[in-house]
């Protein structure tokens, strides 16, 4: 076995992931694969037991109850939060935890003075933490470094973060790992919030669900006290089925979050609608209610949470522990990185660009489990990340490119102003499928590979000699070379537009960009000369059962 390398996982594979042999996945952080004995045990147990609507009394709800509890408490002994000290609430992902928290403290901040609450998050965060910052009346601020967070937590009343009162009501919210580049970002930052004097007021909020899916969370819940106020998680990145998300919150600060005006089914004891209008929260009535009982609106997935508690115990067997999934993915990452790296033109020029601000892919606690890039030409200029996706796909190798929900952490990485953001909107550019992959030079987005629990060297050494076999080009043998021919018309280079694209309104803006005239020479005057390797994509394409 290869140091941190779990070879286990290559007969694993063939017994629980069958559903995997068509194809290379490595698009983990979208979503990892679920295992056959999880669905199998699910299955068993919906055809042998009667599950009811938890908010009855009959005996199938009572089991289904019995159920929730039993899996909410197996949940968080997975993720190392002792259930004294912290409590779970279902919900349907992590951005719905996100919403849920967010909420709680726009409707309190309306008691404050000045009827809003302060809101900083770092630039590596998911667009849906970026979201909470609409809520609070303009007084938000994003941190452009860890640098920055580190300088304001030194100096709390430093006027740059946009905060008038310190010691008011405040949300600071961040990644434990960047969905975009995998850079883990340090877990301290809470305790230290926690123990500032001038920060009394602000709660942290920790987006984990790129963090969780290869990484021990007991390094997060072990100590209370360092521990985030709420952390968000999508349950189907560790796990791949159910699609749950779930919020978990430290009971000491959990409170603040029963304060919210809105209540749903389930969420309150008591409800008037004539006369006075009242109502009051089962959160607000501890020890009677727990949190969850006030937070979790509606009736719950209990389906879902049923198939949850299957997930955990075969996750358990077939993998032992997070920390030897950890040990696996750094590994590979490391892996990946290095035959990334290794790949050149002919004329020495790389042909990826890796994202990074770590630099370090082999220390768990700084990278995880994804690698962003861009394919660059011989000449140093893009391959459209839309371009990179496609063949791959057309290859059977699946990944994924644009912007990946990440806004701060991609133009951070492709060095954007934010006049050159404005001029990509108005050259018709948006996150999508369907956007312009390269405007004046510059890609808009990036191409991004993820490992999980069950991936396989195999798996990268396929993607790496892919992209060797696709996109390395190699000179010409000028040896034999005597006529000079012109490179093709620039109109029979592929650029990715969309299909009702024109450049008769204003020629330069929308710029993908301008192919440069080159000469090649030859003996006589053939066709030009490919751009890639002179390997045929088909026959690559179908030689990938040999390499599997």
């Amino acid at each position: 076995m290869s140091k941190g390398y779990n070879s286990d996982v290559e007969a694993l594979r063939q017994k629980e992931y069958p559903h995997m042999n068509d194809g290379v996945y490595l698009d983990h952080s979208g979503a990892t694969i679920y295992a056959k004995s999880t669905i199998d045990s699910f299955c068993a147990k919906m055809v042998t037991n009667l599950y009811g609507n938890p908010h009855s009394e009959n005996s199938p709800a009572k089991l289904s109850g019995e159920v929730v509890d039993e899996v909410r408490e197996k949940t968080l002994r997975f993720l190392g939060a002792d259930p004294e000290h912290f409590d779970l609430i279902f919900v349907a992902n992590a951005t719905a935890a996100i919403k849920l928290v967010a909420d709680s403290f726009r409707d309190l901040s309306e008691k404050t003075s000045d009827q809003r609450f302060w809101y900083g998050y770092h630039k590596d965060a998911h667009t849906s933490i970026v979201g909470v910052r609409e809520l609070t009346y303009g007084q938000s601020y994003c941190f452009r470094s860890d640098l920055e967070v580190e300088r304001w937590l030194r100096s709390p009343d430093a006027g740059f973060v946009n905060r008038y009162r310190p010691n008011g009501l405040g949300l600071f919210a961040y990644p434990g790992q960047s969905n975009m580049s995998g850079r883990r970002l340090p877990l301290t930052w809470p305790a230290a919030i926690r123990q500032s004097e001038y920060l009394q007021g602000t709660y942290t909020l920790l987006d984990a669900a790129a963090l969780a899916m290869t990484f021990p969370m007991e390094n997060v819940f072990q100590d209370v006290d360092r521990a985030p106020d709420f952390t968000c998680l999508s349950l189907y990145k560790i796990f791949g089925f159910p699609d749950v998300g779930a919020l978990v919150v430290r009971r000491e600060s959990g409170h603040i979050l029963t304060l919210r005006k809105y209540f749903g089914g389930g969420t309150v004891s008591m409800v008037a609608t004539f006369g006075k209008n009242w109502h009051r929260s089962k959160g607000l009535q501890a020890p009677t209610y727990k949190l969850h009982e006030g937070l979790e609106d509606g009736t719950l997935p209990f389906h879902s949470i049923l198939a949850l508690g299957e997930a955990i115990d075969v996750h358990r067997k077939l993998y032992g522990s997070m920390s030897r999934i950890s040990d696996h993915t750094s590994y590979l990452v490391a892996r990946l990185y290095r035959g990334l790296s290794d790949l050149r033109h002919a004329n020495g020029r790389p042909v990826c660009r890796v994202y990074n601000e770590n630099g370090d892919f082999e220390d768990s606690s700084k990278q995880g489990s994804a690698i962003a890039f861009n394919v660059l030409r011989a000449n140093g200029h893009h391959v459209p990340y839309s371009d990179v996706e496609r063949s791959a796909n057309d290859a059977k190798i699946y990944i994924r490119s644009g912007g990946v929900c990440n806004p701060g952490g991609i133009f951070t990485a492709l060095g954007y102003e934010p006049w050159m953001m404005e001029r990509a909107l108005s050259a018709g550019h948006h996150c999508g499928s369907h956007g312009i992959s390269i405007i004046h030079g510059l890609p808009t987005g990036i191409v991004r590979a993820s490992l999980g629990a069950m991936s396989t060297k195999q798996d990268v050494d396929t993607l790496v000699d892919f992209l060797r076999a696709a996109f390395v080009e190699k000179e010409p043998d000028w040896a034999s070379t005597r006529t000079l021919v012109e490179a093709p018309p620039a109109e029979r280079f592929s650029l990715d537009l969309p299909g009702n694209y024109t450049t008769s309104s204003f020629p330069d803006v929308r710029e993908v960009p301008r192919p440069r005239p080159m000469l090649h020479q030859f003996s006589a005057a053939p066709e030009a000369t490919p751009r890639v390797a002179p390997f045929a994509m088909h026959d690559f394409i179908h030689g990938l059962a040999a390499v599997k």
